[in-house]
């Protein structure tokens, strides 16, 4: 009789110090928060595979991960929703970075699927986002200006802009609301707009100044330069200035010579 209670706790003891696959997952995401590859590599398999907008193996994986854009763009994932299915592990996740928490984007939310070998992990499947193409147009307008402002200002290559992303996003966001404004239409200005029926064929916005103008006769282009007026912006020519109403981000109404709907291309 003693021979058997004492089986008994063995296994109670067992059990309580075995963890769950749920519970797995949970650490296994607090260590990739954490930016720890090597404590990461330790959840998976050897012959892991992640199927998400690539195919990964073990190896590509973890040197994706590796990269210090997650750390620098503060990339977080939280469960909003577990389930524990048997060989399987089903989650819903809210994934935010600094970009998303200053610029007042809202999150990603990815429904992902964890198997398993045993305690390790054999597969992650991003089964699908569910509001991936609100997130991608809310990420596009409101990082755009910021982008702009930071490549106005600083003149930098993406690798240094990584690096000091918090820096340069909280001037942004300090900035007045009126002089972001006007970020904002630089960014969407930028491109090129094609005329309906008009006399200028095209126009194409570079910077802050400089724009390209394509007459619809001899499609010869000509370099000018133009200002912006709140939601009006001016043209200089040779001749006399054009002039231009700002109606929304892929479209300008043209008045006197420059007459016409001007239509911003994809």
């Amino acid at each position: 009789m003693k021979k058997i209670i004492i089986a008994f706790i063995c296994m109670a003891l067992f059990s309580a110090c075995h963890q769950s696959k749920s519970d797995i997952v949970k650490d296994y995401i607090d260590v990739t928060n954490s930016y720890d590859t090597d404590k990461k590599s330790q959840f998976l398999s050897d012959d892991f595979m992640y199927y998400g907008t690539d195919t990964l193996n073990k190896h590509d994986y973890l040197n994706v991960d590796s990269s210090a854009y997650f750390e620098y763009f503060e990339q977080k994932s939280t469960i909003l929703n577990i389930q524990d299915l048997d060989s399987i592990v089903k989650t819903e996740e809210k994934i935010t970075t600094i970009v998303d928490s200053l610029l007042e984007i809202t999150p990603c939310i990815l429904k992902m699927t964890y198997r398993f070998s045993d305690d390790k992990l054999k597969s992650i499947t991003v089964d699908s986002i569910l509001n991936g193409e609100e997130y991608l147009k809310a990420f596009e307008e409101k990082w755009a200006p910021c982008y702009f402002y930071i490549q106005d200002q600083y003149d930098i290559q993406e690798e240094e802009l990584y690096k000091n992303i918090k820096k340069y996003l909280t001037e942004y966001i300090t900035l007045p609301a009126s002089e972001r404004k006007q970020y904002k239409t630089y960014a969407n200005l930028q491109g090129t707009y094609v005329g309906d029926n008009t006399i200028y064929k095209k126009l194409i916005f570079r910077g802050k100044k400089t724009v390209t103008i394509v007459d619809a006769f001899f499609g010869i282009p000509f370099a000018s330069s133009y200002e912006l007026d709140d939601n009006y912006l001016r043209i200089r020519t040779d001749k006399s200035d054009l002039l231009f109403e700002i109606i929304d981000s892929k479209t300008l109404i043209g008045e006197g010579f420059a007459y016409g709907t001007y239509t911003k291309l994809d």
